[in-house]
């Protein structure tokens, strides 16, 4: 992810608009609908190095806070993230 993100550092945005609160819910709005995500989509290459550690940021605090659950059925496979259903 970060060396797409470097491909991406010529490109200026506004590190203003990076909030680790707004980027959790645009995650789970992207979630919505979908049993499991892959992780890698989540990360927007136009954002730079910023946009994936707030990204990271906000996976971590969707984790911390129980809404999401990660899974990697094999070493070095790909990552999914799906949300937890509250019954």
């Amino acid at each position: 992810v970060l060396k797409r993100a470097e491909h991406a550092e010529a490109h200026l945005i506004d590190f203003n608009q990076l909030s680790t609160r707004e980027k959790m819910s645009a995650i789970l709005e992207k979630m919505k609908g979908n049993k499991f995500i892959d992780f890698v989509s989540l990360f927007e290459a136009s954002e730079g190095k910023i946009g994936v550690v707030v990204t990271f940021l906000a996976i971590l605090e969707l984790l911390k806070d129980s809404l999401i659950d990660i899974i990697q059925t094999e070493e070095f496979g790909p990552i999914h993230l799906k949300v937890i259903e509250v019954h």
